[in-house]
């Protein structure tokens, strides 16, 4: 997978309330001044534990409320961006900055790293997503987990046939066991959901650029779950990363997988 590992390592054709102990997506009026008035995409107090342990704080917001960022490296970064694109990058770095305040590490600017990642203080992991009207970060201290990896994507519309050939093995277009869940139409975009996942928890702390069939990836849509499989020639000596268990939480039209590494 072409990228870097937290952020802006969306592949080319698929663009993808301040909160304690666990990434809250509200359907009532939101709590974070960055949150719109009507924001709606679905209570995450239920699901987020299916995604992270509860030491893992995140934060939510709508992209397209025009975040600011008092750090100049931050809109240096996307200085040349078209609008969408540099309100993507700076709601996420707001979110980021948010969520890294919860766990006392909000120490300035997060650059942008050599492979496009985003480059967390010191102490601190992370991993930031985009999709659709959303924008989201999700932290933790790196004395409690090894690596975090976040993704959220919208569910429609689903991938093209050619995108699927490119990102999915064709077990994985066609996964087992799962075609009766209601969920099931949406199998590829949940399954590249988790390879993204996957990707944005390791490249930070290994700097493996992961191709898409580098990853395996076994849904469990009744389980809310999905178990992913990295290549046998992609080793860490700090964590076991052979078989990885992503969560996988479906609201409101987006899809949201996550995981922890704590090594």
């Amino acid at each position: 997978m072409a990228g870097g590992g937290g952020e802006d390592q969306s592949r080319p054709y698929e663009r993808a309330a301040t909160v304690t102990g666990v990434l809250v997506v509200c359907r009532h009026r939101p709590r974070h001044r960055h949150m719109a008035e009507n924001a709606s995409v679905a209570s995450f107090d239920d699901v987020a534990p299916r995604l992270f342990p509860r030491f893992v704080h995140g934060v939510l917001a709508p992209t397209d409320h025009e975040c600011e960022s008092p750090h100049q490296e931050e809109w240096a970064a996307v200085a040349g961006a078209v609008e969408r694109r540099r309100r993507e990058f700076l709601c996420g770095r707001a979110c980021a900055h948010a969520a890294l305040r919860a766990i006392g590490l909000d120490r300035g600017p997060i650059p942008v790293g050599p492979g496009r990642q985003p480059v967390w203080p010191t102490g601190a992991i992370g991993s930031i997503s985009h999709a659709g009207d959303w924008s989201g970060a999700v932290v933790a201290r790196a004395a409690d987990a090894w690596a975090l990896g976040f993704d959220m994507e919208e569910l429609d519309p689903p991938l093209t046939p050619e995108v699927e050939r490119l990102v999915l093995t064709p077990d994985e277009r066609r996964p087992p066991g799962s075609m009766a869940h209601p969920l099931a139409a949406h199998s590829s975009k949940i399954a590249y959901s988790v390879k993204e996942s996957v990707y944005k928890c390791l490249f930070p702390q290994t700097g493996w650029r992961l191709a898409f069939d580098d990853v395996t990836v076994e849904l469990d849509l009744h389980g809310s779950r999905a178990e992913a499989r990295v290549d046998g020639r992609f080793r860490s000596p700090a964590a076991d990363v052979s078989l990885l268990e992503v969560g996988v939480v479906v609201a409101d039209a987006y899809v949201f997988t996550g995981l922890c590494i704590t090594g």
